[in-house]
């Protein structure tokens, strides 16, 4: 028998019932998730510095996921409940999904858009009044390729 290794039964696994859907964070399609996960990251942040203090660990040993289940579940629960936006975000959100579609999910090149759709989620208000605000030039829709590469 090794030393230091935790010992957990069957019934430690088992699922407990949740106060949130887990069944909609993980159902989502992927780019969504992407777009999810950068707009949640502020809101969730004190979840996520929970979460990576408890799997951190000053050795090269990894720790067993049991040890940290609490504080991965509080993490999902913030995202679950933060996957929606207003109607106003829409076209941001559609955006976004369509730059991190045409370049391969690259957070980098499709940096505008996220932060576009970010500000929405934040404050929808303020999002609907800066969009009232474009000039014609503005309003444009976004030729991808030539803006990106050129």
């Amino acid at each position: 028998n090794m030393a230091n290794l935790p010992k957990f039964s069957p019934e430690d696994f088992k699922q407990k019932k949740l106060d949130f859907d887990l069944k909609k964070v993980f159902d989502m399609p992927h780019l969504e998730n992407l777009i999810f996960m950068f707009v949640n990251f502020d809101r969730c942040r004190k979840e996520i510095i929970r979460f990576e203090e408890k799997r951190s660990t000053l050795s090269n040993a990894t720790k067993h996921p049991k040890e940290s289940k609490q504080e991965a579940l509080d993490l999902l629960r913030c995202h679950a409940k933060n996957l929606t936006f207003e109607p106003v975000c829409l076209e941001a959100f559609n955006d976004a999904r369509e730059c991190l579609f045409r370049l391969d999910g690259q957070f980098r090149l499709c940096k505008t858009e996220l932060n576009l759709f970010e500000e929405c989620v934040h404050d929808p208000v303020k999002f609907n009044k800066f969009q009232e605000l474009a000039t014609p030039v503005q309003a444009e829709p976004k030729t991808w390729f030539s803006t990106r590469f050129n």
